[in-house]
């Protein structure tokens, strides 16, 4: 959730820093969009004022957004599909669980 897309709305990371899941975990190997740059996590790389990307700056971040597509498609069906949105939730020790189920349905349907 963007800033302004709501009342009393927050930046992603600026819920994730308040979470307290970067004390936590070692987040250096998770991926996130340009709004992660600064917590450790792997980002795309940001046009610099002073000159163009590099290709293989280019190469990088085309590469990173289009694993994140993946992602952020899963997501997509996670709101879609009202997994996380009914009063039949379930166990938050079977998260892990249902987000891999969520995976594995958008990759067989993209097959």
């Amino acid at each position: 959730m963007g800033v302004g897309s709501g009342s009393g709305s927050r930046h992603d990371s600026y819920c994730l820093r308040t979470s307290g899941i970067l004390d936590e975990y070692d987040v250096t190997a998770w991926m996130g969009d340009k709004g992660y740059i600064g917590t450790a996590m792997l980002t795309p790389i940001r046009k610099p004022k002073h000159r163009d990307l590099l290709d293989w700056e280019k190469d990088f971040n085309y590469h990173h957004n289009k694993k994140r597509a993946i992602v952020e498609h899963a997501i997509a069906n996670l709101t879609t599909w009202h997994i996380l949105h009914t009063d039949h939730r379930r166990p938050i020790d079977t998260f892990a669980t249902t987000i891999s189920a969520v995976l594995g349905l958008q990759f067989y349907r993209q097959a």
